[in-house]
């Protein structure tokens, strides 16, 4: 009876020790990097085109998400109201391109910088060449990674966004 006592004792200590839930499997850093670059422009897609449900995929509404516009005005705090607000400007194109990750040691929280091209038109005026230079940071939460800052500024002549 000892032995079969000291054996279960043994099987539930392992137990508790082993993970249940598949999300606490630890993904490589290539796929971590990958992932983030997918969210990042999935999350700005949702930004442009005012896509709310998409947009809250990338948020934590317990960390507040600042941005600093390429309009180098002051940062603003990006949420639900800002969707609420007509665009000044109307996106023509915008892609963002040379994504690069750079993560912490533990792999929790990460550094994307990146360029982003494109045109707009305000007012129906000519199109407007759009580029810039940014950075953004990202957290992993228990509901995923979430970004959590942005820094967008125009890339030598390059053109922000409107004021």
């Amino acid at each position: 009876m000892k032995k079969f006592f000291l054996l279960t004792t043994v099987i539930l200590i392992a137990a508790c020790q082993t993970p249940i839930d598949s999300s606490e499997t630890k993904m490589s850093n290539e796929d971590i990097s990958n992932a983030l670059k997918e969210k990042a422009v999935k999350l700005q897609d949702a930004i442009l085109t005012q896509n709310l449900e998409e947009f809250n995929k990338h948020v934590d509404q317990s960390i507040p998400f600042t941005s600093g516009e390429s309009n180098l005005k002051k940062f603003i705090v990006m949420n639900s109201e800002r969707f609420n607000a007509e665009a000044k400007a109307k996106w023509g194109s915008f892609e963002l391109y040379d994504i690069d990750v750079a993560l912490s040691p533990d792999s929790r929280t990460a550094v994307l910088t990146f360029y982003a091209k494109g045109d707009y038109t305000v007012d129906n005026s000519d199109s407007i060449d759009y580029s810039t230079r940014a950075s953004s940071v990202w957290v992993s939460t228990e509901n995923g990674w979430k970004i959590m800052h942005s820094n967008w500024a125009p890339l030598e002549g390059g053109t922000g966004i409107p004021e």
